[in-house]
């Protein structure tokens, strides 16, 4: 089974809005924005994240001519939880959704908590994949210097993402009914911690209302997903990463405490084709004031 439904968004650009069965039963709910004709991207959205997470001005995605497809990973939004999940678990539903809408060689970047779904995903598709970007990604964090230069409140998040799942669920809980209580609050709280490049970005009301959008979404149904992602984050990774082939864009800011660019230089350091962008100032939400530079790369089209 696989729905489609089309809107305008708030840019005046078409939208599609769809929900494919995949092979095992579950349900994956996915966006494309941008131009719908253009070049095929998937975008791996962050944690919290959910299939609303883009730029709010779909023309600049549509100007570069990009199909900009991003999926609800499971337990978000509206894609059904999958137990026991794994990293390497995502890019066989990355495929899936690849063959349904009938596109061959793609590009891919994720933000965040999604950098690592990239790694995995280029790793296990090989050739299918044109190039792919990690933006403010996170690395293993069970090294020598993982932590190094993570503000004090990410630094406990991610010790607690090594909890067991039964005790992390609650806590879990409990913060994300304060968030959707009041989004205001938790957005303030966001910018307490924030640089003062992020707390610019964050001034845009199309932007912060964008973000406080698809953090709603994510847990609409509940904190499961969140929670295993958390266990997932905390967890080696099944692969080498000397292994990856294919050239990857690494996109870091100084001024990111949530994910620092030492995580972005550890990947550099194993990954043997990396382009790294690793710029002074930003933040962990530079993703916005960096968006065509992103996307540009991304946009060529593969042979």
């Amino acid at each position: 089974m696989h729905s489609v439904s089309e809107t305008t968004s708030g840019s005046g650009v078409q939208v599609r809005e769809g929900v494919l069965r995949l092979k095992d039963g579950r349900r994956l709910a996915y966006v494309e924005s941008g131009d719908l004709d253009g070049v095929p991207v998937f975008f791996v959205h962050g944690n919290p994240g959910s299939r609303y997470m883009r730029h709010p001005d779909d023309r600049l995605t549509h100007g570069l001519g990009v199909r900009l497809i991003t999926p609800d990973r499971p337990g978000y939004g509206l894609s059904d939880y999958q137990s026991d999940r794994t990293l390497l678990d995502f890019p066989d539903d990355l495929e899936q959704l690849a063959n349904a809408l009938k596109i061959g060689r793609f590009s891919l970047f994720g933000v965040s908590a999604g950098g690592p779904y990239v790694a995995a995903s280029v790793w296990r598709l090989g050739e299918r994949i044109i190039r792919s970007a990690i933006v403010s990604g996170a690395s293993p964090l069970k090294r020598p210097g993982g932590m190094e230069g993570v503000n004090r409140d990410y630094r406990n998040a991610y010790a607690m993402a090594a909890w067991p799942e039964w005790l992390l669920h609650p806590l879990m809980a409990m913060h994300d009914r304060q968030v959707r209580s009041n989004p205001e609050r938790a957005l303030a709280a966001l910018l307490a911690h924030a640089s003062e490049d992020d707390r610019l970005v964050l001034s845009d009301p199309h932007i912060a209302a964008q973000v406080q959008g698809w953090r709603r979404e994510a847990t609409r149904r509940g904190v499961a997903g969140m929670r295993r992602e958390a266990h997932i984050l905390a967890s080696p990774w099944d692969f080498a990463l000397e292994e990856i082939r294919g050239e990857m864009d690494l996109w870091y800011w100084d001024g990111d405490s949530i994910v620092p660019p030492q995580m972005g230089r550890y990947l550099a350091s194993r990954i043997p084709r990396t382009v790294p962008h690793f710029l002074s100032g930003g933040g962990h939400f530079s993703l916005y004031s960096h968006w065509r530079d992103i996307l540009a790369p991304l946009a060529r089209r593969g042979s």
